[in-house]
């Protein structure tokens, strides 16, 4: 009788240890790590990210890590059809797999698809665009939370063009479902939460944060500085740099305001599975 196939998720907030728990998993069983992080994909964000080191990708083989350049018009959907036939191929290899991550809508889409998007809408965009420049983020707040308030618990409200998305999204009709490709094996999931007191988790963040700094993460948001109208760097622990390069606020206040955008993507990282 053949080995029932299983897929192992190992999920959680921000610095929770997945990483290192993924590695030992596949370890064990032989197996690579697939990613499901939305940030990691990207192949120039490194620091910021908190990628797996040099180490730890030698220690098994590694998927959709530095997948995509930031240029690129990475989302969910893509994701989920090139996961879904990487695990098609892989499992006609291995017994089980390991999918490590922490952004839910990619393990989401993976498993389950997703709905499509609607394209982005010029004439809202401005409007909303309008609202960011007169009213600032809260009025973006104000707008998404009044829409979807389970969306406002789930998303960075600290990035305007998150915000902005999410509204369009939520104003918009929407388009027929992805079409994915089936999955080839039948398999089992296991889900793995990982999660610590509140107050251990959040000392960890503030840690990793010194370490990131420490370890050139000033240097790393300097070179991409030009670039910072990406989609990709509109994200915490990069978007904190940019005033500080304007001149507009000290070092000190850039390091603290990464910490309690981590923590609060870490809340919301939490709210978000134990909805699921």
């Amino acid at each position: 009788m053949n080995q029932p196939k299983k897929l192992i998720i190992v999920t959680g907030p921000t610095a929770v240890g997945k990483t290192a728990r993924a590695i030992e998993l596949a370890l064990q069983y032989g197996s690579p790590v697939i990613s499901a992080d939305s940030r990691q994909v990207y192949m120039e964000l490194g620091i910021g990210v908190a990628k797996p080191d040099a180490e730890q990708l030698a220690a098994v083989q590694h998927y959709f890590i530095d997948h995509v350049s930031i240029h690129d018009n990475y989302n969910a959907g893509r994701y989920a059809k090139e996961a879904r036939e990487l695990i098609n191929e892989l499992f006609l290899f291995h017994d089980n797999l390991i999918l490590c991550g922490g952004t839910g809508l990619y393990i989401n889409a993976l498993l389950k698809g997703l709905d499509l998007l609607p394209d982005r809408n010029e004439t809202m965009r401005a409007e909303l665009q309008a609202i960011y420049d007169q009213k600032g983020l809260m009025g973006l707040q104000f707008r998404l939370q009044h829409l979807n308030a389970a969306k406002y618990e789930s998303i960075d409200i600290n990035n305007p063009q998150r915000l902005m998305r999410a509204i369009e999204i939520e104003q918009s009709p929407r388009p027929t479902a992805v079409n994915l490709p089936a999955f080839a094996h039948a398999f089992e999931t296991e889900y793995l939460h990982l999660d610590l007191p509140r107050e251990v988790l959040y000392d960890r963040i503030n840690q990793r944060v010194d370490a990131m700094v420490t370890g050139g993460l000033e240097v790393e948001a300097k070179a991409l500085e030009n670039l910072q109208h990406l989609n990709a760097l509109q994200t915490v622990g990069y978007s904190e740099w940019w005033p500080y390069f304007r001149g507009e606020v000290k070092r000190e206040e850039v390091i603290e305001k990464i910490k309690q955008h981590t923590r609060n993507y870490a809340k919301r990282q939490l709210t978000w599975f134990r909805h699921q």
